[in-house]
């Protein structure tokens, strides 16, 4: 769903709204609540004395430089352009009012969104538009050099009894973005040339971990430290996520950022050290998420609140028997299972006995939590449940993408060439994401995309994935610029005629065996020559200054006009449900 933004800077300064559609962030929803049981209550648990406190993003934004525009740049003057300027003279560039007036330039205004639980080094989807006053007519064709993005806030938003000027006051800076502009999707108005995304061209400089409030009665450095103490019993931190900050040190894009990022994020208690949580003080305990979870944090702090807050021998012999005994139940599986995985390893036995029971959601419920625990055991009953129960399919696929075992991936390859499009979309993109965490630079990027067919257009990632079923044509609308070819041979039929954008037309004569693609454009007309394979087509688009939205136009009219050997469609991987649906569905499950 899209989110309207204000963007601090923008509104003090030039009364500018920032809007976008930046895709669904991480939340906690109100189901992360443990359930209560007569048969349970005798064991106090993390949750009963704790809330979520920091579910929603953090807002990020900055001033940036684009530039490869076609003569339709242009910057406006005031306080934003002050601001770049600065920017880039710290970086040492020179010459930066005659960079900022090129035509082929523009300012612009960069805005992300850090969610809670981010990893330092994630990435983050970002905003671009003009500033009031630009005369820049169009971002196509355009690229942001690295910028700095920041938290900013005004006197009065911090203090509303302030009785001075409502200043704009600069925050930290939280993260780093560059990269090609994805420009022109929907209508083709001027309004719609003027905005921009760049998806996952962003790169959180900090981690946010999730913030543990303690409820008013149970407020003690005490209680906090028990809390603290516990997560870390159940979820130490591990080495393998070092591995992977260490591993992604290159996706920090300015070389002065990161040797200058501000010491309050850099040495803050609420960051640094190992320990999976923190007590901060009394009242707030930091909770990190696991390299196990990093694909689904809500999970971690639902687990996390699900620990309990003493290790009574006696008392868990009785609390383990009567998860044992959930487990088998299919109305109450959901819940046992959750609470099975939040004391940790040692549950993997019982875990392990779930996987035999006659319940689908039985077996299910029983492998996820396996998986997010560190153990195999579950992969095979994950494959089966992500194409028997549509339901589940979102958590299995991802459950096995985060594992990251090559078990995990020749499942993950076997699911992704299925006859189900749901599912074959929601395989590809686990697959992308375990490629993507190997990759410690981009060219170690480029060679994890080959093995998913992968190529870099530098406009958009082209993947070509054989399949021995009917071949099908997706392209993305989020997330990722992608075309994916699913299938042998794809090719145009002739004889077609089609627009790509308002500049590009391919056409391909009755009984040839090529086609043309020709832009016209104020610089006059150019003319490539191709084969009718679609492969080769999309690369002449891109080689003539196509980009992604010529592309997919260029999908859709030949789809429109059946000038293409298969149907094109858009990737579209399962939904995750709420957990009240699985709840459900374990419900109405035992009573039939």
């Amino acid at each position: 769903m899209c989110r309207s933004m204000w963007l601090p800077v923008a509104a003090l300064l030039s009364g500018v709204a920032l809007a976008g559609c930046l895709g669904p962030q991480p939340r906690v929803p109100s189901a992360a609540q443990p359930e209560r049981d007569p048969d349970l209550d005798a064991v106090r648990l993390i949750g009963d004395v704790t809330e979520v406190s920091n579910a929603g993003p953090i807002q990020v934004s900055g001033v940036g430089l684009v530039t490869g525009l076609e003569g339709t740049g242009g910057s406006a003057r005031g306080e934003f352009l002050s601001m770049l300027e600065k920017e880039l003279r710290q970086r040492k560039i020179d010459n930066t009012r005659r960079l900022i007036d090129n035509p082929n330039n523009a300012l612009v205004l960069v805005t992300g969104l850090i969610p809670a639980g981010c990893s330092k080094h994630a990435p983050i989807d970002l905003e671009i538009t003009l500033p009031d006053g630009s005369p820049c007519t169009s971002l196509r064709g355009g690229y942001l050099h690295p910028c700095v993005l920041r938290n900013y806030e005004t006197t009065k938003g911090l203090d509303p009894e302030y009785r001075g000027g409502n200043r704009l006051l600069q925050g930290h800076r939280l993260a780093v973005g560059k990269g090609p502009l994805l420009v022109g999707f929907g209508d083709r108005d001027e309004a719609t040339l003027k905005t921009a995304r760049i998806w996952e061209g962003g790169v959180s400089l900090i981690e946010r971990p999730f913030y543990l409030e303690l409820k008013k009665d149970d407020r003690s450095a005490r209680v906090a430290a028990a809390v603290a103490t516990r997560i870390n019993l159940k979820f130490p931190d591990d080495s393998k996520k070092h591995q992977f900050v260490h591993k992604h040190r290159h996706l920090f894009l300015l070389q002065d950022v990161t040797q200058n990022i501000n010491d309050t994020f850099h040495d803050n208690p609420l960051t640094r050290g190992g320990d999976t949580a923190k007590a901060i003080d009394k009242s707030i305990v930091n909770v990190r998420v696991p390299y196990a979870y990093r694909y689904n944090p809500e999970r971690y702090v639902r687990v996390a609140r699900l620990i309990p807050l003493s290790d009574d021998a006696a008392q868990q012999s009785a609390y383990r028997a009567r998860l044992h005994a959930m487990l088998q139940e299919p109305k109450n599986c959901v819940r046992a299972a959750l609470r099975l995985e939040a004391l940790g390893k040692d549950s993997v036995p019982v875990l392990r006995q779930g996987l035999s029971s006659p319940t689908p959601l039985v077996r299910f419920v029983s492998a996820e939590a396996l998986t997010y625990l560190g153990s195999t055991a579950g992969v095979e009953e994950l494959a089966n449940s992500a194409v028997e129960m549509p339901l589940a399919r979102a958590y299995a696929l991802i459950a096995l993408a985060g594992l990251n075992e090559s078990v995990c991936r020749i499942k993950l390859q076997e699911l992704m060439v299925h006859d189900d499009g749901e599912l074959r979309a929601g395989a590809f993109q686990a697959l992308r994401l375990t490629y993507a965490d190997e990759a410690g630079n981009d060219n170690e990027l480029d060679v994890a995309m080959r093995r998913l067919g992968g190529e870099n257009l530098q406009a958009f990632w082209l993947h070509a994935i054989p399949l021995d079923g009917p071949p099908v044509v997706n392209f993305t609308v989020s997330r990722r610029a992608e075309i994916i070819l699913f299938g042998n041979d794809i090719r145009l039929v002739a004889p077609a005629r089609v627009r790509a954008g308002d500049e590009f037309i391919v056409t391909a004569d009755a009984g040839d065996e090529r086609c043309f693609i020709s832009r016209i454009s104020t610089k006059g007309e150019q003319r490539q020559a191709s084969s009718l394979k679609l492969s080769e087509v999309l690369r002449k688009l891109v080689e003539l200054g196509g980009q992604y939205p010529e592309a997919v136009d260029l999908l859709r009219s030949l789809d429109d006009q059946q000038a293409l050997s298969c149907p094109v469609r858009l990737l579209s991987p399962p939904a995750a449900p709420a957990l009240e649906e699985l709840l459900a569905e374990a419900r109405n499950g035992a009573a039939n």
